[in-house]
């Protein structure tokens, strides 16, 4: 089926996108192709197309508009590997296109997870205000390596201090020498909760 070939009966411009083109073929079939790909398969009206050269297209089609997407999200804010790849193969597109633009644009330094761990982990240590445990295991769900991530997070943490977050939270919630065990064991939870480990919580407390 490959060696199949189509003439082309019509090779438009796309009136709502100025880089795309519709493709007619003479048995019928249409299809949408990125000016790119029309000239890299050499694609011309009046002539035949082999049906390998149409999925070639195709995919090199959906590589163009996978990585226009991708720099419309990275120009609001950095984003892991692991987070586009998921949300384009929800969207539907095949995995080996996919990770073809993602290291393309690695290679190209639009991609740089160095810069997502320290964006994302900023965020959720200094306006979060959430303990190593829980930043570490938000980060391990975009598929970050803990070499990678852990001498940023403690770069972080010393801009931070743990400590000094955790006088914060305790100070805003009114916590007080004459509170009941009761408070300060709910105290304790809930600082437990926002990824703080017990030792940490419990030295703030005791000298508090």
């Amino acid at each position: 089926m490959s060696d199949l070939k189509f003439k082309v009966l019509s090779l438009k411009p796309t009136s709502r996108k100025n880089d795309y083109f519709d493709v007619i073929l003479e048995n019928g079939n249409k299809y949408n192709f990125h000016e790119k790909s029309i000239s890299r398969y050499n694609i011309k009206e009046n002539q035949p197309i082999e049906h390998k050269v149409i999925h070639k297209a195709l995919d090199y089609t959906e590589r163009e508009n996978i990585k226009k997407k991708i720099i419309v999200l990275l120009s609001f804010r950095q984003r892991s590997k692991k987070e586009l790849k998921d949300t384009f193969l929800s969207k539907g597109y095949k995995i080996e296109n996919i990770l073809n633009v993602i290291d393309e644009l690695e290679q190209r330094k639009y991609l740089n997870d160095s810069l997502f761990i320290k964006m994302m982990a900023s965020h959720l240590i200094k306006e979060k205000k959430l303990g190593r445990y829980l930043v570490e295991q938000k980060l391990f769900q975009h598929g970050i390596d803990f070499s990678v991530m852990d001498p940023i997070i403690s770069s972080l943490y010393k801009k931070y201090p743990q400590s000094k977050t955790i006088k914060e939270i305790l100070n805003k919630r009114n916590i007080s020498k004459v509170d009941s065990l009761k408070n300060k064991i709910k105290m304790i939870n809930y600082l437990k909760r926002k990824g703080f480990y017990f030792d940490d919580i419990n030295t703030i407390i005791e000298s508090y």
